[in-house]
């Protein structure tokens, strides 16, 4: 053992030292190499963080990992891109609005659909790339942008969807955003004030519930508002009467869609780009082998009757919302972009 054992240990994790922007990120490097309580004595420190917190103190950044701290974030600039997103997605929905009455049939169906239908997924990806964000390569943000294209397509354009609920779904992105946009800066908040990793666990474990539950009743709210428009549209505009202008399973796929595209674009807003398009796929990929179950006209196919979309993107949520809790739980999925969105 050297006269100054932190040193040795400094030049092995030069490079996650140069780039941690908090002492919690050095931490968790240096658990992965098999340095916790018991061996942190060898280095003259009590416990794992604190060793971190001396290397953190020691190395110096490096300028390009040096955090751009967010402002105090005050609603209207979690707003602007909120209302942006919201009309982006909406647009599209307007396309194969006019596709379905340009068919005389449901949305994707009648041969002069078809190039609105086309135009519809083109503006969709168009919209998904624009509010990507920056700092991303440009297949990365292609294959997120193609993802949401096709996860939102297949809600809005399924043969029984119903319009109203479509463009509430296309809308309610823009709630989305500003849910994630919010979560991502409530995370950086406890980044700054925790004093472990336990601690940052702590003050995180209530925050992906209350952005679900935000994020989920804006989007209940906008379908209501939908249905209800639909209604006085139609000369009949009582309340009860929208309420019963979508069944449960209508209500249901509204719902597992929404936290399919919520849990994916907060794995976004939280740099696991990865994760995002991993997520995408699955729940592309479950609302396909859906529709071939549940397009049958029997066996299996009649047992599974309801909407693919529904059991898709339910399936996916349920399956990723517990692992969008652990990930999201850890420092170091909040870690401050260097360039981050405006």
């Amino acid at each position: 053992m050297t006269a100054d054992p932190v040193h040795s240990l400094r030049e092995r994790h030069l490079a996650c030292c140069e780039g941690a922007v908090h002492p919690l990120e050095i931490a968790a490097e240096l658990e992965a190499s098999g340095i916790g309580p018991g061996t942190a004595g060898h280095y003259r420190h009590n416990d794992v963080f604190s060793l971190a917190e001396e290397l953190h103190a020691r190395v110096p950044r490096r300028p390009a990992a040096l955090p751009v701290a967010e402002p105090e974030s005050p609603w209207r600039r979690r707003a602007a891109p909120a209302w942006l997103a919201a009309a982006l997605y909406l647009l599209p929905c307007l396309l194969l609005w006019i596709a379905a009455r340009a068919g005389g049939a449901a949305p994707g169906e009648g041969p002069r659909a078809v190039p609105f239908g086309l135009a519809a997924a083109v503006l969709t990806g168009l919209a998904a790339a624009v509010t990507a964000g920056r700092g991303h390569c440009a297949a990365v943000r292609g294959g997120y942008a193609l993802g949401l294209a096709a996860l939102l397509g297949a809600a809005v354009a399924a043969p029984r969807a119903n319009p109203e609920m479509a463009a509430a779904l296309a809308a309610g992105m823009g709630a989305a955003e500003w849910c994630a946009r919010w979560f991502r800066h409530i995370g950086w908040g406890h980044l700054d004030t925790a004093h472990s990793r336990a601690g940052f666990r702590t003050r995180m474990r209530p925050v992906l519930p209350v952005t679900v539950g935000l994020y989920l009743s804006a989007l209940a709210a906008a379908s209501f508002v939908a249905l209800l428009l639909a209604r006085h549209r139609s000369g009949a505009g009582d309340v009860a009467g929208a309420v019963a202008g979508a069944d449960g399973e209508v209500w249901a796929t509204q719902g597992a869609a929404g936290l399919a595209l919520l849990l994916v674009l907060l794995l976004w807003r939280c740099g696991r780009q990865r994760d995002a398009l991993a997520a995408l796929l699955c729940c592309l990929s479950a609302v396909g082998v859906a529709t071939a179950l549940t397009s049958g006209p029997g066996g299996l196919g009649a047992a599974l009757a309801g909407s693919a979309l529904l059991w898709g993107c339910g399936l996916t949520g349920a399956l990723l919302l517990p692992y969008t809790w652990v990930v999201l739980l850890r420092p170091e999925s909040h870690r401050p972009d260097p360039d981050p969105d405006p």
